[in-house]
């Protein structure tokens, strides 16, 4: 009898230090920004945020690389005034993808307009000098 409930202790201790490790995350993981390759500009989406939500560019051709984080997916628009210059559509969850997109000096929006993401905050400002 002592020895299962010694078993039914630590099956439950270990199952207690599982939970903690998972919440931490597992080993690799980090909370550190997201960085893309030299030459791109990294964009994270996460409900309902972009970050960075401020971006400086040189006018030009830029390649955007914008990863979604979160658990819905997500969109990646730029507009100038009310028109689309280019987007990122179908951004999954942990999905990956570039955008390269020649622009002009002037100040741009980018947003998400998937089921009202931006009305909810999605939305960032770009500079193109």
């Amino acid at each position: 009898m002592l020895r299962s409930v010694r078993s039914v202790r630590l099956a439950g201790a270990t199952l207690a230090i599982g939970f903690v490790l998972a919440a931490c995350g597992t080993p690799g993981s980090s909370s550190a920004p997201f960085t893309a390759a030299p030459g791109t500009v990294a964009v994270e989406t996460k409900e309902y945020t972009f970050t960075p939500s401020t971006l400086t560019v040189p006018a030009g051709s830029v390649t955007f690389t914008v990863r979604n984080s979160g658990q819905e997916e997500h969109e990646f628009e730029i507009f100038k005034g009310e028109a689309v210059v280019d987007e990122i559509e179908g951004l999954v969850p942990g999905l990956t993808k570039n955008l390269t997109v020649t622009l002009e000096a002037g100040t741009y929006t980018f947003a998400c307009k998937l089921n009202g993401h931006d009305q909810l905050g999605m939305t960032g400002t770009l500079t193109v000098n």
